[in-house]
């Protein structure tokens, strides 16, 4: 997933209300209760998932290529499943607007839907020899950036379905991750072979030299909203920061528990990263830890994403659940879940003498 993924806020309060309103004669009485629940459970483990740009709702491919589609706050689900890949899907985008979501998989193509009716929207884009890694797209929605295990990373017109340009190539083995900085002129890549790369996106020619540190492959990418670094992911357990223009090293490696499998930037400089054992990691921009680590999952999370306000992290994890958790605490998010009952309230009339 890209760095610092579109966001929202949860409204906690709505919804919310006493047990039984008082009872007004003459009046319909609606007594509202609420249960709280901090996590969904998803019918198979996912692989990867996103937020709309409203962040009302949470999108989702499992690891057999049926896609989901889940109310964010009350954890329900939108629609039935959709079968989008026949094989393992690696890499999943929403359009900016939210209209299309792009699916990349185990064939090395792309395969666009639409988000609502869950149809297919023209052909499959294909040019790739293997599996379709990542992806990235440009704010405008026009260009898609496609990783993939044939050691290239291609560049689409999304609407005409065809690629642009030639492929990047320089990675040896498999490009694991892509991004785009915020300007939108630099392709970062990362690869098997434990390198991050920097292209110029409209030559398609190398910027500098490979950024090396990582002992082995790098599975992760963000690029700050700042667009002045990057953070990279390893399979060494650790998250390594670079400055985008010196290619240097910013501070100290990071290190987790084990392998990073998901990572992220926020605007105030926060990094997360979701590790190959279920914990959440969060540092502030100087590598200061935040908070202690957090058994998120319980196994892998292979997926962040950050609301539009930044006040909530969203996680997936191996343990067929997604979570929800508030930045400034680090504690599950209480999500509020309504249910209305109406109940008439009848009207008593009584005329004459009474016994009371």
């Amino acid at each position: 997933m890209n760095a610092y993924a579109r966001t929202g806020m949860p409204d906690e309060g709505r919804g919310r209300g006493p047990r039984g309103d008082r009872l007004r004669r003459d009046v319909t009485a609606v007594r509202d209760a609420t249960r709280a629940t901090s996590e969904i459970n998803t019918p198979r483990d996912l692989m990867v998932l996103d937020l709309t740009s409203d962040d009302a709702e949470i999108v989702g491919v499992d690891w057999i290529g049926y896609l989901y589609r889940w109310d964010r706050l009350l954890g329900r689900l939108l629609s039935d499943p959709v079968q989008v890949h026949t094989r393992t899907v690696y890499a999943m985008l929403l359009t900016p607007d939210d209209h299309e979501i792009v699916i990349g998989g185990g064939e090395g193509v792309l395969r666009r839907w639409d988000r609502v009716n869950g149809t297919p929207l023209g052909e499959p884009l294909t040019g790739h020899q293997s599996r379709v890694r990542d992806l990235a797209v440009t704010r405008d929605g026009r260009e898609l950036v496609s990783a993939s295990q044939d050691g290239t990373v291609r560049r689409w017109d999304r609407a005409a379905g065809s690629p642009i340009g030639e492929p990047l190539r320089g990675h040896a083995g498999t490009v694991r991750a892509v991004a785009l900085t915020v300007d939108e002129d630099v392709v970062v890549t990362a690869g098997q072979d434990g390198t991050v790369r920097r292209w110029n996106r409209s030559a398609g020619t190398p910027i500098g030299e490979p950024l090396l540190g990582h002992s082995g492959p790098v599975q992760a990418l963000a690029t700050a909203p700042d667009g002045r670094s990057v953070a990279s992911g390893g399979r060494d357990g650790t998250v390594r920061r670079w400055d985008l223009g010196s290619g240097r090293p910013v501070g100290p490696p990071l290190v987790l528990d084990s392998s990073v499998w998901s990572l992220l930037l926020t605007s105030d400089g926060e990094i997360a990263a979701g590790s190959a054992h279920g914990v959440l990691h969060r540092w502030d921009r100087t590598g200061q830890r935040i908070g202690a680590p957090v058994a998120a999952h319980a196994w892998g999370v292979p997926s962040l994403a950050v609301t539009r306000d930044e006040s909530e992290l969203v996680t997936c994890g191996w343990d067929g659940r997604i979570r929800r958790w508030a930045r400034v605490t680090g504690e599950p998010t209480r999500s509020a879940r309504k249910e209305t009952r109406i109940d008439l309230v009848p009207r008593l009339e009584i005329t004459g003498t009474t016994p009371f």
